[in-house]
């Protein structure tokens, strides 16, 4: 069971003496294996089937030298005499110089574990009994036991693994790169770098607190505890392109060659950045199987300790864009240790005796029962404010702290999607997503329900231990500023807007510092919005001190911020109206850099100052919630005061025109919401030196028209400089209306403010006007402007001259008639006019033997409704005569003729009636004669072509015209 060789010893027939009396004197025995290396199953439930056979891999043998000291002149040829090794010194394999050849003389060299080769690091001494031992029965198993000098425990050092044998499995419970790393943390050999700088390394010894050598094997209690590698030597392996050391610790039991325990730690990092350890422990565990009696095999079971619970984050960190996308400074994990998670395996090593050991790769902590372990994680934003939340978390070993790529993929791949490691709910909890401007503290604080984390590349030079660092790439946020314009909205998903991102909040006109991910349409109520506009436009920008904004603004990396392109300004108010009707997107003014500049500062004192000021603009509508003063509750106000112009081109044959040359338009809406949850709003809507042009048909010019709306309150509208001039070929009513004031919305005006609207006008009756033979009489100008709130319907215009139940009366001599005119136009390009005229006249004549009288009555009356076209006229004549009483013969001639067009169609219709009747005496008699014709144009008519037999009357036609000049 031990082999024994003698090197300079000579047996001179009763001892063993030196040859040569100055040569070293050597006791060399080898042991034979002193471990076997076992293949770990998966988990086990022992009262179910066991796994069946697994591979074990024994190691070689071991060779311990001894010298035989001076003071030793021989020995005893028996195996008592070389087994007695307390008297022989131990020999072990000297420290190896860079440069300095190895020696000649043999050292003792251990192979535990397997292919991993031991020598010591001090002095030591073996005891072993050279005779057999016998107790109770029994005799013991001979063994050598392993002692410091110093009678503590024996240090031991390693030297190499082993090279040129096949590979082991990967499922063992030291793997290849826990021996390289045991190499390298305890071989006391100087590393140096590319330039033969040394490479600082924090070395010590193993601990042998038991080391009994046995046929068997080896009973063994070894232990190691290094230092973190610092950085520099970190980055000096790196060039090397050599793996750093990641073991911490090392605890290793054996029983007669058999794995008792083995615990290694090493060394790695959270994604949050926290250091943490993986403590891997293998067990031997002995259970009784109902068929093969008593099993043991070797269970393993990891847990993560974080090392230092908090991280705290700053701009020399190493997050990409100063860290502006981290919303926190400090990170505390309150998990002193994580539960059993599932194991990880280091790749299979390759099939190749000459390979080097391949380090683990990062892994998600995954708990040993499925599913992820959810760190609890106590985080603090920019204002101190501290949230918590559970998440998900990858583990990097430290030597692949470096592997941008094999992270990034981790944070990519399709099951982290699936399983929604990313998105971690925060409950409506209060944080500081950006750092707020110094004189604007909370202002960038929203009540969070969900944040999606990312991984993103740490820029070169920073302090962070990973490749990639956590950053928040959106989340789920209240706005309480969109929450009256659009209920629906709840929480929006957000994310940093990119000027932010990139350059700062101070480097964005409106220190915006987020973007919603879809833009939220306003939809404002009519009558929120003044009546004057419905603002409907799209916001998108979230402000530290502007509130919410359209977007706005483009720059690029390193360029001024401006204002974006008119298009897509235009496109955040695709559905904005004014006056119901109008896109205000096309009326907007051009908006330049200084006018973006003043969304930066936007106090109370700053807002009211551009609102009074005739010349001073808020560019962008502002949507924005305060305190109150007297903490009762918080005020949502949302402002905007802008110059329009005529649309650019302006659109060609357009039936309605906006005259909007010296425009301003102003809204100013205060919602104050109380803590018992009601609700209070007062909206004040402006429209200036703003002219309505109607179908070519009226001129409506309006210098100020106002807007006020209290709570309980009726709306209170006012309007000065209003004028109208009608134009084109209805010129010739201003001669009608030349009696109205010239302020028509002055005194003696109407407004009627309804739910459905406002409707504001004029009436003037005009007195009866006599002349000799001439008299006008009920004669009324009346003018209205309706203004809709229901987005559906236009603004109209109405005037009219008298009305169809009240016709004016117009009396010259013998003559008389009447008669009315109306006009309505709207924006929608709807004209309804309609009008009527009706004249007459009478005679009589008494000769005394005869008498008679005739009357001529004539009317025209006309109506122009939805693409319908009505004209109609009539004439009646009516005569009599009468001789003496005895005859009479009256006469009566009616003739009436209309004209409908509708679209294409068109009819004329006539219809004429005579009736004669002749009465003598007693005795009477009529006669009626009717005469009734119709003609139609309608699109069903035959056409010319229509009229020909393509195949013979067509060709004969065109013939006959050849040669005609």
């Amino acid at each position: 069971m031990v082999d024994i060789s003698l090197v300079n010893l000579r047996f001179d027939g009763r001892r063993l003496v030196r040859r040569e009396p100055a040569a070293p004197t050597l006791v060399v025995v080898g042991l034979p294996p002193q471990h076997v290396r076992e293949e770990v199953p998966g988990k086990l439930d022992f009262t179910t089937t066991p796994p069946g056979s697994l591979e074990a891999f024994t190691s070689g043998v071991s060779q311990l030298v001894f010298s035989v000291p001076p003071e030793v002149e021989s020995l005893d040829l028996s195996l008592a005499s070389l087994l007695d090794w307390e008297r022989l010194v131990p020999m072990t394999v000297p420290l190896l110089q860079p440069g300095v050849p190895a020696p000649e003389l043999p050292g003792s060299v251990l192979e535990f574990p397997t292919r991993l080769f031991l020598t010591y690091d001090e002095p030591v001494t073996w005891t072993c009994r050279p005779e057999p031992h016998d107790a109770d029965g029994r005799t013991g198993l001979w063994h050598a036991l392993l002692n410091s000098e110093r009678r503590g425990d024996a240090l031991l050092r390693a030297l190499r693994r082993a090279e040129g044998r096949p590979p082991v499995p990967a499922h063992v419970p030291l793997t290849e790169a826990n021996l390289e790393d045991l190499v390298t943390l305890t071989s006391r050999t100087e590393l140096v770098d590319l330039n033969n700088a040394p490479i600082p390394l924090p070395s010590a010894p193993l601990r042998a607190e038991q080391f009994i050598a046995t046929p068997l094997g080896a009973s063994a209690h070894l232990h190691g505890a290094w230092d973190d590698v610092s950085r520099g030597a970190k980055e000096q392996f790196a060039k090397l392109e050599r793996r750093s050391p990641e073991l911490v610790a090392y605890d290793h039991i054996t029983g007669l060659g058999r794995d008792q325990f083995v615990r290694v730690v090493t060394r790695g990092v959270l994604t949050s950045g926290h250091p943490a350890l993986l403590v891997s422990e293998f067990k031997r565990l002995f259970v009784a199987h109902k068929d093969d009696g008593i099993v043991a095999y070797l269970q393993r079971e990891d847990r993560i300790l974080p090392r230092e619970p908090e991280v705290r984050y700053g701009e020399s960190t190493g997050f990409p864009n100063q860290g502006r996308e981290m919303p926190f400074r400090v990170l505390r994990i309150t998990d002193r240790v994580t539960p059993p998670i599932k194991p990880v395996w280091p790749p299979p090593p390759l099939d190749r005796p000459d390979a080097q050991p391949q380090a683990a790769e990062p892994f998600w902590v995954e708990l040993e029962g499925g599913g992820d372990h959810r760190f609890t994680v106590l985080a603090t934003d920019h204002e101190g404010r501290t949230v918590s939340f559970t998440t998900p978390l990858v583990f990097v070993p430290d030597s692949r702290t470096d592997a941008w790529g094999a992270l990034n993929n981790l944070y990519t791949s399709d099951e982290t999607k699936e399983k929604k490691r990313l998105e971690r709910p925060l409950g409506g909890q209060v944080m500081a997503m950006a750092q707020p401007p110094a004189d604007a503290p909370g202002s960038t604080a929203h009540a969070v329900g969900r944040l999606t984390f990312a991984l993103a590349q740490k820029e070169a030079g920073g302090q962070h231990p990973l490749a990639g660092m956590l950053v928040v790439s959106s989340a789920e946020v209240r706005v309480p500023a969109l929450e009256p314009f659009a209920p629906k909205a709840g929480e929006v998903s957000v994310e940093f807007n990119e000027i932010y991102r990139k350059r700062g909040m101070a480097a964005h006109p409106a220190r915006a510092y987020l973007d919603l991910k879809n833009a939220v349409g306003l939809d404002f109520a009519a009558e929120k919005a003044g009546g004057l506009a419905r603002p409907n436009a799209a916001v998108k920008v979230i402000t530290a001190q502007a509130g919410v904004v359209p977007d706005m603004f483009r720059a690029d990396s390193t360029g001024p911020v401006e204002a974006a392109p008119m298009k897509d300004i235009q496109e955040a108010f695709g559905k904005a109206k004014l006056l119901g009707f109008i896109d205000l997107s096309a009326l907007l003014a051009p908006i330049t850099t200084e006018h973006l500049g003043r969304l930066k500062q936007l106090g109370e004192a700053e807002i009211q100052n551009l609102l009074d000021d005739a010349e001073g603009m808020i560019p962008a509508p502002v949507l924005r919630v305060r305190d109150l003063v007297d903490g009762e509750g918080r005020e949502l106000r949302y402002v905007w005061k802008t110059k329009l112009r005529k649309p650019q081109p302006e659109p060609p044959d357009n039936t309605f025109l906006l005259d909007v040359t010296d425009a301003v338009l102003t809204l100013d809406a205060r919602t104050t919401v109380s803590k018992d949850g009601g609700q209070n709003t007062s909206v004040e809507g402006r429209l200036r030196d703003i002219a309505l042009v109607i179908a070519d048909v009226v001129r409506v010019e309006i210098a100020d028209l106002k807007f006020r709306t209290v709570p309980g309150n009726k709306p209170d509208v006012s309007a000065s400089g209003l004028e109208m001039r009608f134009l084109g070929e209805l010129r010739f009513i201003d001669t009608l209306r030349s009696a109205l004031p010239a302020d028509a919305f002055g005194s003696g005006a109407y407004v009627d403010v309804q739910p459905w609207g406002i409707r504001t006008g004029y009436t003037l009756a005009l007195p009866t006007i006599g002349i000799g033979v001439f008299s006008l009489a009920n004669v009324s100008l009346k003018t209205e402007l309706t203004i809709p709130f229901d987005p559906d319907k236009a603004i109209s215009f109405r005037f009219a001259v008298a009305e169809r139940q009240r016709p004016f009366n117009v009396v010259v001599s013998m003559f008389g008639g009447g008669g009315n005119v109306s006009v309505l136009v709207d924006a929608a390009g709807r004209i309804e006019v309609e009008g009527a005229i009706e004249f007459g006249g009478g005679a009589a004549l008494n000769l005394g033997v005869a008498s008679g009288g005739v009357t001529v009555m004539a009317g025209v009356r006309f109506e122009v409704r939805d693409k319908l076209v009505k004209v109609g006229g009539y004439l009646r004549c009516n005569g009599f005569l009468s001789v003496l009483g005895i005859v009479t013969v009256s006469v009566e001639f009616y003739l009436e003729l209309t004209y409908e067009k509708h679209d294409n169609e068109s009819v004329i219709r006539g219809r004429g009636t005579l009736t004669v009747s002749v009465k003598i005496a007693f005795f009477s008699k009529s006669v009626s004669l009717e005469l009734e014709r119709s003609f139609s144009g309608a699109p069903g008519d035959p056409s010319f072509v229509d009229c020909f037999d393509k195949e013979t009357h067509w060709e004969d036609y065109c013939l006959s015209f050849d040669g005609a000049p």
